[in-house]
């Protein structure tokens, strides 16, 4: 439909963005059903199936969100395809385990490959993905929905690239609000989801144990969150929030605040 609008999303391919795509797609009570460009590295036989499913509304795109050209076409296919674009949901990213006395090669002048990768994928992407659909995200008065984590100011141990990387993205998201005032910006911690990422961790032997023990426990105890509950609400914010809506203590969440999905600010974007 050309009323529908349309979302690029990024890391759909399995997890918290696998959940997001399928809300977009389908549609809830609250928020109604759009298109949709995904742009990840991979393409899973669950995403595949979901363009076989939904022809009609979603694209998928295989490249790399760390490359403004991968960026550029999957902007591209957008407009071609439905000639608009209205939001981004900026979800790809990495995790590795190393503490910081491991992080820096022997010579003390080159940063790992480790260190450089988490901040491009994580960091360094958005910048790339924002810069290919500015053009159309102003002329749109669009949104862009940024999926951060409680690691932006936890300081886990072993875990410095990815909490510098999320620490960064929120300073992003609200540098973006500022800058561009037809565009609203939210940074959203969607807690301890149940994903691939949460195995990652829980096999990690580098973190201080009191802090794996709380890993393990909020899965060994199934406290670990459906990936469908947080991502309803990013879905949500992606199609129906603004600058001025919603507000937290009467001041607009669209400014780039850093905000958890289960804020009661954010009660009316849940499925």
């Amino acid at each position: 439909m050309a009323d529908k609008q349309v979302v690029l999303l990024t890391g759909a391919s399995r997890g918290l963005g696998l959940a997001v795509l399928k809300i977009l797609l389908k549609g809830t009570e609250k928020t109604p059903a759009s298109n949709v460009v995904t742009l990840s590295r991979s393409e899973p036989k669950e995403l595949q199936q979901l363009q076989q499913d939904f022809p009609d509304s979603l694209a998928v795109v295989k490249g790399n969100v760390t490359e403004l050209n991968d960026n550029k076409r999957a902007v591209d296919v957008a407009l071609q395809r439905w000639n608009r674009l209205d939001a981004l949901i900026l979800n790809a990213g990495i995790v590795e385990f190393s503490r910081i006395e491991n992080l820096v090669r022997a010579n003390l002048t080159q940063s790992s490959e480790m260190l450089l990768n988490t901040l491009n994928v994580n960091t360094v992407s958005l910048v790339t993905t924002i810069r290919a659909a500015l053009p159309s995200l102003r002329k749109n008065h669009g949104r862009v929905v940024f999926v951060s984590s409680g690691a932006a100011t936890s300081n886990y141990s072993s875990w410095a690239p990815y909490n510098a990387s999320k620490a960064a993205m929120n300073s992003i998201a609200g540098t973006l609000a500022n800058e561009e005032p037809d565009i609203a910006s939210f940074s959203v911690r969607p807690g301890v989801v149940d994903t691939d990422m949460q195995t990652q961790i829980r096999g990690s032997d580098t973190m201080n144990q009191t802090e794996h023990d709380k890993f393990l426990d909020l899965h060994k105890e199934g406290k670990l969150l459906p990936a469908e509950k947080p991502a309803s609400v990013l879905a949500a914010l992606a199609l129906r929030g603004s600058r001025t809506e919603p507000k937290k203590d009467g001041k607009p969440l669209g400014n780039g605040a850093f905000v958890s999905w289960d804020d009661p600010a954010l009660d009316a974007y849940h499925a």
